[in-house]
């Protein structure tokens, strides 16, 4: 598109936000650089709007009005959705280094893609910024229909539709045993960046900082793609910045609604040599890996209909969690108990229990990707990993 009509658009823009300043008093402005269209929404003020140059997951129910710019919509949607007869995987990515949000899109030879979201939703009614996977792109949110929401967190395309593979991170940092877990709308956003971008590798990192109790701690996060690769790897560094020890619990996880966006319905776990059809929680000196798999319970009487994609999680190096795999988050199964998954909920969830003196840090390693069903063998099968 010509400069001279992106010019023209950017100065309507501002026609548009100047009439409402006069129209409307109360108006907030949440202009963050992406200028991907003019979104008015209602503010979670009663009687404020809301003026946006953006829409995150979680949005769609407050909007007003919504705009798409053109020569946004190429540079994001139409990357997405074009097709690609490249004969070698390529790469694919956009991000706001100041807004720590964006996506990076895997495109395979046959056609299909692999796309992660970072940052593009509401947490607790507020934005995320980093490297937290969850959102999806304006397009998306704006539907505001679950069909439409395949395409969101972790989305594989095989050409004719999306799937989802993972969905929001239930994600969040807080004192031992505690239920005020600091999620991350709760952490301080420093920054972030892209530290590598080609068709073949992207690396990107993001920087936080929180408090629990009265000891500061600072979280470096780096994401790793690299081309024909169905996974991405997460190194997550926590650092006591404080002057005396400190005792944190560190979870992440996620009901990933593995296949349709909205319900577990046919998801079950599974790890190396097995499908998991009850609760359980994962002897992680066992196993490096787990994940949901879209197979149907039969346990609870579901039929083997559903998309047979799958999710996996894996962990490196000395930093192993604790693991399992529930219908519904931080309710792992006590000793003795067998309770199918049954729940729209289905969920699997790490955790990881530390103290740090001060200088010291912690470092979690973490593959997350998609993995392949063989129905010869029963059970999805990882791909290779490498830590990046």
């Amino acid at each position: 598109m010509h400069k001279g009509k992106n010019i023209l658009l950017l100065s309507l823009a501002a026609l548009f936000a100047v009439l409402f300043v006069f129209l409307f008093r109360n108006v907030h402005y949440n202009i963050k650089g992406h200028f991907e269209g003019l979104y008015l929404l209602h503010e979670r003020e009663a009687g404020k709007y809301e003026f946006a140059d953006h829409l995150f997951v979680g949005e769609g129910k407050s909007l007003i009005y919504g705009k798409d710019l053109p020569f946004s919509r190429d540079g994001l949607v139409g990357q997405l959705l074009s097709p690609h007869n490249d004969d070698r995987p390529h790469l694919h990515y956009e991000w706001s280094p100041r807004d720590g949000s964006g996506f990076v899109s895997q495109h395979f030879t046959n056609g299909t893609q692999l796309v992660t979201y970072f940052g593009r939703y509401l947490d607790d009614d507020a934005e995320v910024h980093g490297l937290f996977v969850g959102g999806g792109l304006p397009d998306t949110v704006a539907r505001n229909q679950n069909y439409n929401m395949n395409n969101s967190g972790m989305t594989f395309g095989d050409g004719t539709k999306w799937y989802h593979i993972w969905c929001s991170v239930n994600e969040g940092i807080g004192p031992p045993n505690s239920e005020n877990m600091l999620t991350p709308s709760k952490w301080r956003f420093l920054g972030s960046r892209v530290v590598q971008k080609s068709d073949t590798r992207v690396v990107i990192t993001s920087s936080h900082a929180v408090t629990i109790g009265d000891v500061p701690l600072r979280i470096e996060r780096r994401a790793t793609f690299a081309a024909g690769e169905s996974y991405f790897t997460l190194q997550i560094g926590i650092t006591n910045t404080g002057t005396v020890p400190v005792s944190y619990e560190y979870n992440y996880g996620d009901e990933p609604w593995v296949g349709y966006y909205g319900t577990s319905l046919g998801d079950v776990g599974w790890v190396k040599d097995r499908v998991i059809d009850y609760e359980e929680v994962l002897d992680t000196n066992r196993y490096r890996y787990a994940g949901i798999a879209d197979l149907g319970n039969p346990v609870i009487g579901e039929r083997p209909i559903y998309s047979n994609l799958a999710n996996f999680i894996e962990w490196f190096g000395d930093e192993r969690p604790a693991a399992y795999i529930a219908n519904r988050e931080g309710y792992p199964p006590l000793p003795g108990q067998k309770i199918p998954l049954e729940s729209t909920e289905r969920f699997i969830g790490l955790e990881w229990a530390r103290t740090l003196q001060p200088g010291e840090t912690a470092d979690i390693r973490l593959a997350i990707g998609m993995a392949p069903y063989d129905p010869r063998q029963g059970v999805p099968v990882k791909p290779p990993t490498s830590w990046k």
